[in-house]
């Protein structure tokens, strides 16, 4: 009997673990897309692919350099995860990392 109920104990607590762990991934979620969105844009315009992993990291981090430049200049914070401003702020922002690599990195020999 006392197997029986340790036993539904660690079940619920491994649900319970489970549905905590999906709703952190699914809160990332949004942020993912917007960064495959912008990094993929970003890509695209400066003319140099990194594959979609790579396009994820560059959206993400010209998501944060956007928003930070957005700030600045309008003194407002861009708004929704999924907001057409917030997009092209990180499609705006993943082009400026990729100029400044591409800039820093130099010619290509």
């Amino acid at each position: 009997m006392y197997l029986v109920i340790a036993v539904l104990i660690v079940a619920i607590l491994f649900v319970i673990y489970f549905l905590i762990a999906l709703g952190t991934v699914l809160a990332f979620l949004p942020w993912i897309i917007v960064g495959l969105i912008a990094g993929w844009a970003g890509s695209v315009i400066t003319e140099s692919p990194h594959g979609i992993l790579g396009d994820i990291v560059i959206g993400l981090a010209g998501s944060f350099i956007g928003s930070i430049l957005y700030t600045a200049v309008t003194h407002r914070h861009v708004g929704a995860t999924f907001s057409l401003t917030n997009i092209a702020v990180a499609i705006i922002g993943s082009v400026i990392l990729l100029a400044f690599v591409k800039v820093v990195a130099g010619p290509k020999t």
